[in-house]
């Protein structure tokens, strides 16, 4: 068969993609973001200070109901109480409570201007809700008040960095590291960037040194994992999204990797297997539905591959590899008409997608509708040169002198 699906060069592509995303954390909560009650100003109301610190220890121990309740009860007491409005703010944000959180965050900033930690707590809620410019404004006052302020700056970083300002996100992380030489998310972090920067090595050094610092770190693992399969060390790399997993085994990402990884060594049937216990762990898992639909094309097992690639494409309408995927299982199947419908919708999407036009023309021919069939081909010859793929322009001069030649079938 002339078609392709881009099997392993778009399983590579889509888990290269998806690295800093799949364990992402993107934002961080916990210990840095607690208001501290040592560092109240007296003089405070001594039941406002108590209920406060129990709010603190309720909110250490997840009871964010309590800690909410002894919050303001705190601030009842004491209504200039900024810290405790500022753990007010977090224990309603991890309730799913974002406008509330927001309101409570300003409140502690009206009382108190000065206060870096009410600013870089409502840049993190900013942040979760994709308000990247407003929180990183958060971020930078914070900052400005406290130069020195850890936390900020790493969250900084990855505000920049979901803006794709690689360079600004890079000095982010630099600084933090210099602030906080132990601090291993701002490695890991780093070495996302390094590597969106085609600094390969360089990413795998930071991966590397976060890992050093911090074992149990699974992202960390996952991210070198995924750095390691792109070098073609898939051994290593499996050794790496096998820890991930064992570290974080209810997170999908390691099994989609993992599942890649086995794939490229033809363990078809334990990378089946992998990608089967992603998608349980998250049925929405776009590129693990995509990644099983081609293992099973792979396999000729066409009515399953086509069940995944249309579930892809119901879960990303605009995954442009599965409609060129369900184009190929849809003509093996006896359904051209289907199958050019399909690699039309991926054209649509990408006009610059060769192997849309390329499988499109094997199609058309193979329906002797040569005309169109050529035209699929010439412009699919057209893309290959610019992207100097040899390989696949080798594929479209032997399909042309099947055209030519009315060999084609």
């Amino acid at each position: 068969m002339l078609k392709t699906n881009l099997l392993t060069a778009t399983i590579i592509g889509l888990c290269l993609t998806n690295i800093n995303t799949a364990f992402g954390v993107i934002v961080s909560v916990g210990e840095q973001n607690k208001p501290d009650a040592s560092e109240t100003i007296a003089p405070f109301n001594k039941n406002a200070v108590a209920s406060f610190e129990e709010g603190v220890n309720l909110y250490e121990q997840g009871d964010l109901k309590g800690s909410e309740a002894a919050f303001r009860k705190a601030i009842e007491l004491q209504p200039n109480f900024a810290k405790a409005y500022i753990g007010l703010g977090n224990t309603l944000d991890d309730q799913g409570k974002s406008s509330e959180a927001i309101a409570s965050y300003k409140k502690a900033i009206s009382l108190e201007p000065e206060e870096s930690g009410a600013y870089f707590n409502l840049g993190l809620t900013l942040a979760r809700l994709d308000k990247l410019e407003e929180a990183i404004a958060q971020y930078q006052k914070a900052i400005s008040l406290d130069p020195k302020y850890v936390r900020a700056r790493y969250n900084l970083g990855n505000a920049l960095y979901n803006q794709g300002k690689i360079t600004e996100a890079i000095a982010q992380y630099t600084e933090t590291i210099r602030l906080e030489p132990n601090y291993a998310p701002a490695y890991a972090h780093l070495g996302n960037a390094l590597y969106d920067r085609g600094k390969k090595e360089e990413a795998i050094a930071q991966y590397k040194k976060a890992i050093s610092l911090e074992p149990k770190y699974a992202a960390a693992h996952y991210y070198l994992a995924t750095a390691l399969h792109e070098q073609g060390k898939i051994t290593e790399a499996i050794a790496e999204y096998t820890e991930a997993i064992r570290l974080e085994p209810t997170n999908p990402a390691g099994y989609s990797g993992l599942g890649q990884a086995l794939e490229i060594q033809g363990k078809k049937e334990e990378a089946i297997a992998q990608y089967k216990k992603a998608i349980s762990l998250n049925p929405k898992y776009v590129s693990a539905h995509y990644n099983l639909a081609s293992a099973l094309y792979a396999q000729e097992k066409l009515t399953e591959a086509v069940a995944e690639y249309t579930e892809t494409i119901r879960l990303d309408p605009k995954y442009v590899q599965a409609y060129n995927g369900l184009g190929n299982a849809l003509d093996d199947q006896g359904k051209p008409s289907e199958a050019i419908a399909q690699y039309k919708k991926a054209i649509s999407l990408d006009p610059k997608n060769g192997y849309a036009y390329y499988n499109l023309a094997v199609t058309l021919g193979r329906q002797q509708q040569l005309d169109d069939a050529i035209v699929a081909l010439k412009k699919a010859r057209e893309l290959f040169q610019i992207q100097r793929n040899s390989k696949m322009l080798e594929r479209v001069e032997q399909l042309f002198q099947k055209i030519n030649t009315r060999q084609i079938n």
